[in-house]
């Protein structure tokens, strides 16, 4: 990753957790976005990022966004993948699990096919280094 790019998604990201997401500006939260994602997809793959996320379908399309104007656009493509079968999702008034979200909303396993395929981006599919 461009080492200046990885630097301001850091700084976004550690001010963003010091001090709230909604003290940051409009690039810098969506910079926090981003590197939400990097940390989460690395710490718990891209089932525990939608099992923190959910229900909150607009933050992971928000995600989305943040990815293609910031150069990530293949993988904002494949995140968009992931989430478009979650894009009904309705958070359930009685206690589910994780696996009867997955089976509900994700049979074929998308999540898995979209998750490997993050793994074998270079640099997270970074494309340019854009003007922040």
């Amino acid at each position: 990753m461009v080492d200046s790019l990885h630097q301001r998604l850091s700084d976004a990201f550690n001010r963003g957790l010091k001090n709230g997401f909604e003290s940051l500006g409009d690039i810098d939260k969506e910079l926090f976005l981003i590197q939400h994602f990097i940390v989460e997809f690395e710490m718990n793959g891209l089932s525990g990022y939608f099992y923190n996320r959910l229900p909150d379908v607009a933050a992971l399309e928000s995600a989305v966004v943040a990815m293609r104007k910031h150069g990530f656009a293949q993988l904002a493509e494949l995140l968009a993948e992931a989430v478009a079968p979650f894009a009904s999702y309705v958070d359930r008034t009685t206690p589910t699990t994780w696996g009867a979200v997955r089976d509900a909303y994700d049979p074929n396993r998308i999540l898995d096919s979209v998750s490997k395929r993050i793994s074998n981006l270079r640099s997270y599919g970074v494309e340019r280094e854009t003007d922040l």
